[in-house]
């Protein structure tokens, strides 16, 4: 990471296109699917594991909250709020730090959460499509923002916690450096000289011992 570095505008406009195609994508698949099955319908692309089924999410990732009346709410502010906060991140540590891959990270991660934002703002739910199903298990029912949640989340662990060199310096964790001491030639003479004085007194303590 090159704290002297700063980006260009070319830069600015690459990670703004790689935000605005991340939503697209996900409203485009949400619109797709809202189109093409009916509420709760379910259409097999492998079938006993992964199939499609247009689902209505009143809560968050992964449906929580969902059950809950102030759900919707409560997260289209939360969501508002992080969106405005991760996307500030992103660009401030571009900037500031020139990491373009934890930059990237945090805007995969404001991506998926202005793409759920939009559906809570729009729709008053959240459009979710993709299911896995695992014998009798069935994971949660997702969409493509809550992928970009999810891998953003895992990205973002693995470079801070693997790979420091994209951490920002934090000044108090630096070793500070040992300082050399002032080299003072007078000091030196006048303790020389009090050392001398003191082996004096010595040898002459000596001899008057041994009268």
């Amino acid at each position: 990471m090159n704290a002297n570095r700063k980006p260009t505008w070319i830069t600015y406009v690459l990670f703004s296109e790689v935000l605005v195609v991340l939503v697209f994508i996900d409203q485009f698949t949400k619109d797709l699917i809202t189109k093409s099955l009916a509420l709760s319908q379910v259409d097999p692309v492998i079938k006993g594991f992964f199939s499609l089924m247009y689902v209505q999410n009143k809560g968050s990732a992964f449906s929580m909250f969902s059950t809950k009346s102030w759900g919707i709410t409560f997260l289209s502010v939360i969501s508002a709020i992080a969106f405005l906060i991760v996307l500030f991140l992103a660009y401030f540590v571009l900037v500031k730090y020139w990491s373009r891959r934890l930059s990237m990270c945090l805007i995969f991660l404001a991506a998926g959460t202005l793409g759920n934002l939009i559906d809570r703002v729009r729709l008053k739910y959240v459009v979710d499509f993709l299911r896995f199903d695992f014998g009798s298990y069935t994971f949660p029912i997702f969409n493509v923002a809550d992928i970009c949640v999810t891998l953003s989340c895992i990205a973002l662990a693995v470079l801070l916690i693997f790979n420091e060199k994209f951490i920002p310096e934090i000044p108090f964790a630096d070793k500070e450096e040992e300082k050399p001491m002032y080299h003072n030639p007078l000091a030196e003479k006048e303790s020389g000289k009090h050392i001398e004085e003191e082996m004096r007194e010595l040898e002459k303590k000596e001899k008057e011992a041994r009268k």
